[in-house]
């Protein structure tokens, strides 16, 4: 269905627009901000006062600007709004609170071992009461709570909430956490792909702020991606768009494992890379083992990199030619020096599989957000609900699309 706009739906896309241009460049006057946005200094000023008076941005110094009296700048307050990112995987629950400014202003961390659904709950929980504890907040100061898990995951049978089916999960199946974490905490709460996630992270505080379309190759328990196009994240009909990982795996290449659901992630599951190296004596239980063997150049991890740098030349083609990102970015849990020395492979192998004629190609790059990068882009996603300037908020909004997770639309108390 077409749907159209009018002017309520233009000044609140304007208002996200303000502000994301203080967020991306300020300080800044209201000049600056409308030379950038080209809208009118008049109009600016207004949006800037419904943004000072939500506590969004703050008045800072005055900088001279030509002649006549010094201009007033505008910057962003850290502290007008809070919200908590928690990563869920099958071994670690990771939380932050971040503000505004995507400072993180506390962390929890546990590892754990396969936890249960109603363990996983416990676990999330706690770590938002703790969070908010240590930080002297009350709940209604904190926007909202994003999750980060594993796929696949789709909608749920009442069209309104998504269910989550983590295949390296064992005994989870359809389990409705957005809406048990909803019931528990009485707090809007945002469900995501963990590797689309960890791409609204890097694209919102990340090195890829000024990059428009990128695919984010995310190494957490297995293998996975996100994708973000023109700005924004692309998460597919079922919020399962970029799962590289449950490609089969002839896509990419190498020894064939037995079974008609042979997927690429098998061959990035990292409890077996953990294993392998166990089994050689050495200590590896976790990713900083993982950089601590590559510093000391272990012949089994470095096979495996060779191994994983050949499976994933053929996927970084197809997404490349697939879908003509600006960048490709490599991050997620593993080591940057693990991630650095896979770039180099990739980018070794793939000019002898490009054809000839292709003159351009995307960069390669290394994510930027490091081991915390799924709970901090899902700490993202209450913030960015309200303020980023998607070209969505332009539209009447249809409810024939499930929302994702429980996300709710919290409307700027502004106008």
């Amino acid at each position: 269905m077409l749907t159209g706009t009018n002017l309520v739906y233009t000044k609140q896309f304007n208002i996200r627009i303000v502000h994301e241009v203080i967020r991306l460049f300020g300080p800044l006057s209201r000049a600056d901000i409308a030379r950038r946005t080209r809208l009118t200094v008049q109009t600016v000023s207004n949006l800037v006062k419904e943004l000072i008076a939500a506590g969004l941005i703050y008045e800072a110094e005055r900088r001279q600007e030509g002649r006549g009296a010094p201009s007033t700048t505008l910057a962003l307050n850290p502290e007008g709004a809070y919200a908590i990112g928690l990563d869920l995987d099958r071994d670690h629950r990771t939380g932050v609170l971040v503000d505004l400014a995507g400072a993180v202003r506390q962390r929890v961390h546990v590892d754990i071992e396969f936890p249960t659904p109603e363990e996983a709950l416990e676990l999330l929980v706690e770590a938002v009461d703790t969070l908010i504890c240590r930080q002297g907040l009350t709940r209604s100061q904190v926007w909202g709570v994003g999750v980060g898990i594993p796929g696949p995951m789709h909608p749920g049978p009442d069209g309104e909430g998504y269910v989550v089916n983590p295949k390296a999960f064992p005994g989870w199946h359809e389990i409705p956490l957005a809406e048990w974490l909803q019931e528990r905490l009485q707090m809007p709460i945002f469900l995501e792909n963990n590797a689309t996630a960890a791409a609204v992270g890097e694209r919102w505080y990340g090195g890829a702020q000024q990059i428009p379309s990128f695919f984010y190759t995310y190494f957490g328990d297995g293998l996975g991606g996100g994708f973000v196009m023109k700005g924004q994240p692309y998460e597919g009909a079922t919020g399962n768009a970029g799962e590289i990982g449950y490609l089969p795996t002839e896509l990419a290449g190498g020894a064939e494992r037995n079974g008609d659901s042979a997927h690429v992630g098998q061959h990035f599951f990292m409890p077996s890379l953990y294993q392998s190296l166990r089994d050689d004596g050495e200590d590896a239980c976790r990713p900083e083992d993982l950089g601590r063997l590559m510093k000391a150049g272990n012949p089994r991890l470095l096979r495996w990199i060779d191994d994983a740098a050949d499976r994933l030349t053929g996927i970084v083609l197809a997404v490349e030619y697939l879908i003509d990102p600006d960048a490709i970015i490599f991050g997620g849990r593993l080591p940057d020096n693990v991630l650095a020395a896979l770039i180099d492979r990739v980018a070794a192998r793939l000019p002898s599989r490009r054809i000839g004629e292709k003159t351009t190609a995307p960069r390669h790059l290394l994510a930027t957000a490091g081991a915390d990068a799924v709970a901090l882009g899902v700490a993202t996603l209450p913030i960015y609900d309200v303020i980023a300037p998607a070209h969505q908020v332009l539209m009447k909004q249809s409810r024939g699309r499930p929302e994702q997770g429980l996300r709710r639309s919290r409307a700027l108390a502004v106008g």
